[in-house]
């Protein structure tokens, strides 16, 4: 599932890619959108791959995390595994299986983290025609702190409620793991340090997340089994439309937010060849009656 807010330009690459990856269902919360994100949503919800609710709280009242306590509870009793990520995070698996056959090598425990890799401008100052897996091809060092972050893939009979929009808490008994299935306790990382935060925007290979509230206890990034791709920036241009407190962030917050996140070290193109398929499939969603047979492929 996911908490949107005016997507629309790239929800059809990343339906696309879930479904190339394996994902059956998707459940959409609209954030107050004002774009045209339900005309670009109209076929995929025709076709049941969609499911859209209007959730229109405040994002200072904790808006994702309730949509996806909202998302949990309906989930529960549907689905065997249900991941909470945003759509400039692209889900998969590096080995080129697809998520459900991964999956079940979880299947003894509640849930597994995914960490990122996160992705710059790529040199973008303005956005680009094409997909955002063609566009965006350059990104941090795998280590960089920032990686540490995840995003969760819960078995809803046993996940309790989202801690933030990045780690869940399980029924007692039951595990969240790592990729390598570690164990996973949830601490409370760097906050309220602004002056941290600027100087990470100047030093941003420094040893610490200056924006994490929430971290899981392994430190370690990997991604052998399981990778998120966080399009963190798109381009230059867009990268301000990005801050959900945007009306409340200084200037110079801005800045070393941008520049922080602003990674292009290495060259890494890994999705690259999926994009002839992600263009197929879009293009058989608007066919009426071709969504199953995407699916089975």
């Amino acid at each position: 599932m996911a908490a949107i807010q005016n997507e629309a330009p790239y929800l059809d690459e990343w339906l696309a890619f879930c479904m190339l990856e394996g994902i059956e269902h998707v459940l959409l919360y609209d954030n107050n959108s004002t774009d045209n994100t339900r005309d670009v949503l109209k076929p995929w919800i025709e076709s049941g791959f969609v499911e859209l609710f209007d959730w229109p709280l405040h994002w200072k009242s904790g808006s994702q995390t309730k949509a996806y306590l909202d998302a949990l509870r309906r989930l529960r009793g549907r689905t065997r595994w249900a991941a909470f990520i945003d759509p400039d995070e692209y889900l998969f698996s590096p080995t080129g299986k697809r998520l459900p056959q991964v999956l079940k090598s979880y299947e003894d425990h509640a849930g597994v983290i995914v960490n990122w890799q996160c992705y710059g401008t790529s040199g973008h100052k303005t956005r680009p025609a094409g997909l955002t897996i063609e566009n965006y091809t350059q990104r941090a060092r795998s280590g960089w702190a920032r990686n540490r972050r995840v995003k969760s893939i819960v078995d809803p009979m046993l996940a309790v409620e989202p801690k933030g929009s990045h780690l869940f808490s399980v029924q007692p008994g039951s595990t969240l793991v790592t990729e390598d299935f570690r164990p996973v306790r949830i601490e409370r990382g760097v906050i309220g340090r602004r002056r941290l935060r600027h100087l990470a925007a100047l030093m941003p290979y420094l040893p610490f997340d200056p924006y994490s509230q929430i971290e899981p206890s392994p430190k370690q990034v990997s991604v052998s089994e399981l990778r998120i791709n966080h399009y963190v920036t798109r381009s230059k241009e867009e990268l301000a439309s990005k801050y959900k407190d945007r009306d409340s962030m200084s200037e110079r917050d801005r800045r070393s937010h941008g520049r922080y996140h602003d990674r292009n070290e290495v060259d890494d193109p890994i999705l690259v060849s999926k994009a002839q398929a992600i263009r197929e499939i879009i293009v058989g969603v608007r066919s009426a009656g071709a969504v199953k047979e995407l699916m089975r492929r």
